[in-house]
């Protein structure tokens, strides 16, 4: 299949990687010189320079040609223009990312008339979805699920209470069914380990499973004995990601919201009306002592200051948070965050090639 992709920023240089790996015939436009020559020496795909809204651009890199147009610049506008040209065109299917909730949210007249686009994400969205189920799953560190389908890939820690803890493969059917899961990989230390029938789960292992979405209440008492309720959540940030979550969450448990910016702290909390307002940073001792009066169950580092994030999380750990959630925009430093005590790491960019490649593979 013939693909062009507008920006070659994370998400379009990690989507030319997977698809040129595919063997799809892959174009990428890129207005950027100094990210062209990166990226040059890496992939084995078509470049074009150029502003991706240009039609001469455009035609340069065979929009005429290709079967499917991927719009991923970090410009709403810049991609909305190319899905149009790309109509023009006869471009069959078109994805674009869109972040402005205006454009992507159900009732928006744009996802009514589609603005000839086939399929919108929105990195806010998905993020926050990503982190509601990591919150509804108990010991979840990783989630994901596949396009319209019952089956899940959940990632769990392995605490040494696990009753899976200490087990073989073949002799996981003495606590449980084994026919509505399959655990398909084992994360121990730095190494990767597929399973067979005589692999022992060990404490403090990593565990990556397919589930069905129905037996996944059964699965999680085997590997947390004790799955507690989420109940008081403290989140770091007055982002868009940030509130979108206290909206979200802040009907069902109690939300404490930290806002080091006095402004946005007030937009905060004329937006949200059941949620605890704090004006602070979350890496102060003041703050946090207020935010932890009772237990939290998790803190979500969500701000756009990434090392205040990771501080304010290691702070949280150490002190008064079960579990830590830190958001992260660089894709390098993913597997470095888990090492150094962070529980569940989610980047936003990655999450968006994952969404983008599920709904190619549809």
């Amino acid at each position: 299949m013939k693909i062009l992709i507008v920006g070659a920023g994370a998400v379009g240089f990690n989507l030319a990687k997977q698809l040129s790996s595919e063997k799809h015939d892959v174009s990428l436009v890129e207005s950027d010189p100094t990210i062209l020559r990166k990226i040059e020496e890496k992939l084995d795909v078509f470049l074009v320079r150029g502003n991706g809204s240009s039609p001469s651009t455009l035609e340069a890199a065979g929009i005429k040609e290709v079967d499917m147009l991927l719009a991923v610049t970090d410009s709403d506008e810049t991609n909305l223009t190319v899905c149009l040209l790309a109509y023009w065109y006869g471009v069959k299917t078109k994805i674009a990312r869109l972040r402005n909730e205006e454009f992507t949210r159900d009732e928006s007249i744009l996802r009514e008339r589609q603005f000839f686009i086939d399929h919108i994400i929105n990195p806010n969205r998905i993020t926050v979805d990503s982190i509601l189920k990591v919150i509804e799953t108990p010991g979840a560190t990783y989630v994901a699920d596949f396009v319209e389908s019952d089956i899940l890939f959940r990632g769990f820690h392995v605490p040494p209470n696990a009753p899976i803890a200490g087990r073989k493969i073949s002799e996981l059917k003495e606590i449980g069914s084994t026919d509505s899961f399959l655990i398909v990989a084992v994360k121990r230390g730095d190494e990767m380990i597929i399973p067979v029938g005589n692999t022992e789960i060990k404490p403090e292992d990593n565990i990556l499973v397919l589930i069905a979405r129905a037996s996944l209440p059964f699965f999680l008492p085997m590997v947390n004995r004790r799955a507690e309720e989420v109940q008081r959540i403290v989140i770091y940030g007055a982002t868009s990601v940030g509130l979108q979550l206290a909206q979200t969450l802040e009907q069902r448990v109690t939300v404490i919201l930290i806002e080091p910016d006095e402004d946005k702290a007030q937009v905060a909390a004329s937006r949200l009306t059941h949620t605890t307002i704090l004006h602070g940073n979350a890496t102060e001792t003041e703050t946090l002592k207020e935010a932890a009066q009772e237990p939290v169950d998790f803190l979500i580092g969500a701000s756009e200051d990434e090392q205040a994030n990771i501080l304010a999380c290691l702070l949280a750990k150490k002190q008064y948070a079960k579990k830590t959630i830190v958001l992260t925009n660089e894709p390098d430093f993913v597997p470095i965050f888990g090492s150094i005590g962070m529980d569940i790491v989610i980047n936003p960019r990655l999450i968006t090639v994952s969404s983008i490649l599920q709904q190619i593979a549809r």
